[in-house]
């Protein structure tokens, strides 16, 4: 009985590694918000649509152009982690040259949420 056990805990631990366990799916989610503020910043309308969540497409034409007509923006030291509870915190700040102002915009918190199968950013949180 005892081996039996432990033959189906050991067989349930190599199932999960092999899945990624929790961790891949922390990682996928910040890796969809990086996809997502990279694509706003680039003015890729079609990369901003993917990666937006439904509650948010509404919203697609100022997200998708909110640096059109923006001199030069780009993200700067970019990293997001995974906090758990539908949540990706962003390090860096994305900065952008209007005429002769340059303002930077610091990167924040963001909420994401699987659809489909996949992350979608789903907006600023706390």
């Amino acid at each position: 009985m005892l081996k039996k056990l432990v033959f189906t805990m050991l067989l349930a631990s190599f199932v999960l590694a092999a899945c990624g366990g929790g961790a891949s799916g922390g990682e996928a989610a910040a890796q969809a918000v990086e996809a997502y503020l990279t694509a706003k910043v680039k003015v890729d309308q079609e990369g901003v649509r993917q990666r937006l969540c439904s509650e948010k497409e509404k919203d697609f034409e100022t997200e998708a152009t909110t640096f059109l007509g923006v001199t030069d923006p780009k993200i700067e030291g970019m990293q997001c982690t995974w906090l758990g509870d539908n949540k990706v915190k962003c390090a860096g700040k994305i900065v952008a040259q209007y005429g002769a102002e340059t303002n930077e915009f610091p990167l924040v918190t963001y909420r994401v949420v699987q659809e489909d199968g996949e992350w979608k950013w789903c907006g600023e949180t706390h």
